[in-house]
């Protein structure tokens, strides 16, 4: 009962949980384009794109990795930046470094194979299958191996050319530390590698392996194999010292004739075959010669036959045995492949940001106590995949939300309602905010003259719109479904962007339920949320209400034909006009169609606020407010 009384005292949604990483749902890396465009599902322009400087195929899953789980610690999230300046400040030696990491093959996958491999069981499938092009996939496995000793080579090699190095950044001096084999699976290190890489290379000639694709093992390396070959040298000495008797015994040239199963057949001339032992065996003949088994060869081919059956048995076991103790070793690998992918991804946001065209800056991550309110302050910020727009440069923004020090007091609020006119930048704006605060807590620089954010521990969007067909659910319904998440798992530390939530259905209905989405936001999680709308009752509800302030994107309008020249430049204030007619112009729309458009949305706007006045004069008692009101209604009537 005590426990139950605590937990409902605490308010759960309210409370930052000590994560380590920050939330990102497939919603939401859809619509910040992390992976994929919305045009042509492919990578371009996306932020992985412009990030993917790696050169290695683990470094792009690990970069990868980072991109869907940004950090949320403090520390954690400026140790990385701190490398990334460590590595700023020696930007003359990364090209070593590029090319050396280009050299390596994907030793990651490599080495899980040569685990699979080194641990086959005696009941897997592949010790009873029948390798028809056996040789080709013994030669494929020698390959590999040989593949990840001198991809190690040179990755140790890469790591002893900057031992000099001394960065202040305790990752990049863990990761750049050389220590013994035991001390790096545990995470302390580089390992040092070249005594283990040189146990494995001395174990057998690589270039015969590499030709044959079999790994004949050194002497020493192997003991049934060293028996097997004595084995087999003793029976080639056996046959040889054989030889030599016969031929006293039949006092002629006589030699072994005959490959595989009917090798060591001795070859006799005809005429000196007529008082033949009683243990020959005739198996062959040609013009002048007869060849005989004798029960002594038959003995030494059966002791030969045992000893090659040995060798061969060896050799696969050799290769087996040799793979399963490189496995043993298979934590000081993958700790070295760590270090490999950390490094490449560190250089990669390196170039990142040496390549980008917009000025770069160094996020402060800012933690808060209890009673603090979360916020996000970036100044000029730019978005990340954006840099020359087909007009001229992209137009920087200020987006300072939640923060209680800021000069204006719309600034101060958590939630925005951002309105403007269609094309006008908003949704733009949105992305932007949401790829910056990403690139913040992954522990990169970003695209902004300055950016000051609390940890986010999570970030819902609600972009575009799309429907699924076969699913059954329409536009609306996924709209809602994703509201309906954001409400349900969003806290105080989330950021929530929000593009017109309600648009797939009555303006009516829409409005209402974006109202109490927004009174719920702002009201009850108090989280950062930037909400675009086109709905003007929606503004006028939040105008002046606590936790809300009203942003805009702004435009010029030209008086004499009500053309729009967009400014993306985001204001305080509302926007009094959609001016989606511009947008049908623009789309070439027939004018006389948009004429028609124009006059009815007047008659429409007149007529809500008629409405909107006799509302009030039904709650106003003085004389002079109601004239006031009457000849308002009277000018919208004329």
């Amino acid at each position: 009962n005590l426990i139950t009384t605590e937990i409902k005292k605490t308010d759960l949604k309210n409370t930052f949980s000590k994560q380590k990483y920050m939330v990102l749902d497939s919603i939401s890396l859809a619509n910040l384009e992390i992976f994929e465009n919305n045009f042509d599902q492919t990578q371009s322009g996306t932020l992985y794109e412009k990030l993917d400087f790696c050169n290695t195929l683990f470094g792009k899953r690990l970069l990868k990795y980072w991109l869907v789980n940004p950090l949320c610690d403090q520390e954690s999230i400026n140790d990385r930046l701190d490398a990334i300046e460590d590595l700023r400040s020696i930007e003359d030696k990364l090209g070593f470094v590029t090319e050396q990491l280009k050299s390596l093959p994907d030793l990651e996958r490599l080495i899980t194979k040569i685990h699979q491999l080194g641990n086959v069981g005696k009941d897997h499938p592949e010790t009873r299958a029948i390798m028809y092009e056996n040789d080709t996939y013994s030669k494929k496995k020698v390959e590999d191996f040989l593949t990840i000793l001198t991809g190690f080579g040179n990755a140790s090699k890469l790591f002893h050319s900057m031992k000099e190095f001394a960065p202040k950044s305790k990752l990049l001096k863990t990761i750049l530390t050389i220590t013994k084999p035991e001390e790096a699976a545990n995470k302390l290190g580089f390992p040092y590698l070249d005594e283990l890489l040189e146990v494995f290379k001395s174990s057998f000639d690589a270039d015969l392996a590499r030709s044959t694709g079999k790994i004949i093992p050194s002497e020493g390396v192997n003991e049934d194999y060293d028996i097997a070959i004595c084995d087999i040298k003793k029976c080639e000495r056996d046959f040889e010292k054989y030889l030599n008797e016969q031929k006293k015994y039949f006092s002629c040239t006589i030699s072994y004739f005959g490959t595989s199963r009917n090798r060591y057949q001795l070859e006799i001339p005809e005429h000196r075959c007529k008082n033949l032992p009683d243990d020959f065996e005739l198996t062959s003949s040609k013009k002048g010669f007869k060849r005989y088994w004798s029960s002594d060869i038959k003995l030494m081919i059966s002791k030969l036959t045992d000893a090659e059956d040995r060798r061969e048995k060896a050799l696969r076991d050799t290769m087996k045995c040799l793979f399963k103790k490189f496995d043993a070793y298979y934590n000081v690998w993958n700790r070295a492949v760590q270090c490999l992918a950390i490094l490449d991804v560190l250089v990669s946001l390196t170039q990142y940001v040496r390549n980008s065209e917009s000025d770069m800056c160094r996020p402060e991550i800012v933690i808060l106590d209890d009673n603090s309110t979360p916020f996000i302050d970036i100044r000029n910020g730019r978005h990340p995949c954006l840099g020359k727009t087909p007009s001229g440069d992209f137009i920087p923004n200020d987006l300072v939300i939640g923060c209680q020090d800021a000069n204006n007091n719309w600034q101060k609020n958590p939630l925005v309602i951002v309105t403007g006119p269609n094309m006008g930048g908003k949704s733009t704006l949105m992305r932007q905010v949401g790829l910056i605060v990403i690139l913040a807590q992954m522990g990169c620089f970003v695209p902004a003259e300055s950016c000051r954010i609390s940890p986010v521990d999570r970030i819902f969007t609600r972009i575009g719109a799309s429907d699924k067909i076969m699913a059954g659910e329409s536009t609306f319904y996924l709209e809602l479904s994703e509201t309906a998440s954001i409400l349900h798992h969003a806290s105080k530390h989330s950021l929530v962007l929000m593009d017109e939530l309600g648009r797939g259905t009555a303006t009516f209905d829409g409005t209402a339920i974006a109202y109490s989405v927004v009174k719920e936001l702002a009201h009850n999680i108090n989280c950062r949320t930037l909400f675009s709308t086109h709905y003007h009752h929606l503004v006028e509800e939040f105008t002046d209400k606590d936790n809300v302030s009203m942003g805009h994107m702004q435009c010029m309008v030209n008086d004499d034909d009500q053309s729009i020249t967009f400014l993306y430049k985001f204001g305080e204030g509302a926007c009094p006009k959609s001016h989606g007619f511009n947008a049908a112009r623009l789309a070439d729309i027939p004018e006389d169609i948009i004429k028609l458009g124009s006059i009815k949305s007047v008659e429409f706007e007149n007529f809500t606020k008629k409405i909107q006045l006799l509302k009030k004069v039904i709650h106003l008692k003085k004389k002079d407010e109601i004239l006031d009101i009457t000849e308002k209604f009277k000018s919208l009537t004329h």
